[in-house]
């Protein structure tokens, strides 16, 4: 397991740095980014996966895990920007994102304000914009949080990540989630929600010039694949993967067909 350190800029970032296994210079270095809610272990399988013969960087986002909350609201190109000075803190040179939910909507704004630092870009279960009666969602959202903390949407949450089956064959997993967005600083998490509300890189998508690929869940009713479609349609080059029986946060509902979609983009790429 690696050990969490903290960055020595403000505000500071909890991350793990993990090396290749077989001990030889990395063939690349992955930089993973969380869905809102959640922290470091939702990447807990991939980075298994991938530190065989790769270096692997998780962080927590702001407000999540072991991160500093400032005072928000927050906008993506702030989110995107703690991503930038990470990779310049580290000295990780250019890498390869993934980012799931509101990791890729990140993912997103740092390749378009930081394109040298990023070398190939996964985008999973994410959009890149959210239609009005959508952002009317996330208010309400905001507003029940304001009235009863992250008790009021945690319930809500578990329902969108995780499809029927998934909850009724493990409810371990399901409960483990329900605690880190409890633990989550309700500050942070609300101020996460503005940001994630206001994303809007649709018209800019055009730009990205790094290899890109874009996953989507065949049941995610959060981010469905039509928002994958239009981020892959705009991104020149990209691909564009649905995962069968997977919601939104793909990468544990099926792991498996996460990490086969990944290197069999990787190997071409």
């Amino acid at each position: 397991m690696s050990t969490m350190q903290f960055t020595t800029s403000a505000p500071r970032l909890a991350y793990t740095v993990t090396e290749p296994r077989h001990g030889q210079a990395p063939r690349r270095t992955f930089l993973l980014s969380h869905a809102l809610g959640c922290d470091v272990t939702m990447w807990d399988a991939l980075v298994a996966h991938l530190s065989a013969d790769n270096r692997v960087v998780c962080y927590d986002q702001r407000g999540h895990g072991r991160s500093e909350a400032p005072a928000g609201p927050y906008t993506m190109a702030q989110l995107a920007d703690d991503a930038a000075r990470l990779i310049d803190e580290l000295d990780l040179g250019a890498i390869t994102w993934i980012g799931l939910s509101m990791g890729g909507m990140i993912g997103q704004e740092l390749v378009l304000r930081h394109p040298a630092k990023v070398q190939a870009v996964v985008l999973a279960n994410t959009t890149s914009f959210y239609p009005d009666e959508a952002r009317v969602g996330w208010d309400q959202r905001i507003a029940t949080i304001a009235q009863g903390g992250l008790a009021s949407i945690v319930d809500g949450a578990m329902l969108r990540w995780f499809h029927d089956g998934f909850r009724a064959a493990h409810p371990e997993v399901v409960a483990y989630w329900k605690q880190r967005v409890l633990a989550c600083d309700q500050a942070g998490y609300t101020a996460c929600c503005q940001a994630i509300r206001n994303v809007d890189t649709t018209a800019r998508l055009g730009s990205v010039t790094v290899p890109a690929l874009v996953i989507a869940g065949e049941l995610d009713l959060g981010t469905p694949p039509a928002m994958a479609r239009a981020i892959a349609h705009h991104i020149p080059g990209a691909q564009l993967a649905i995962l069968p029986h997977a919601s939104h946060l793909s990468v544990l509902e099926q792991p498996q067909a996460f990490i086969q979609t990944l290197e069999q983009w990787l190997a071409s790429h």
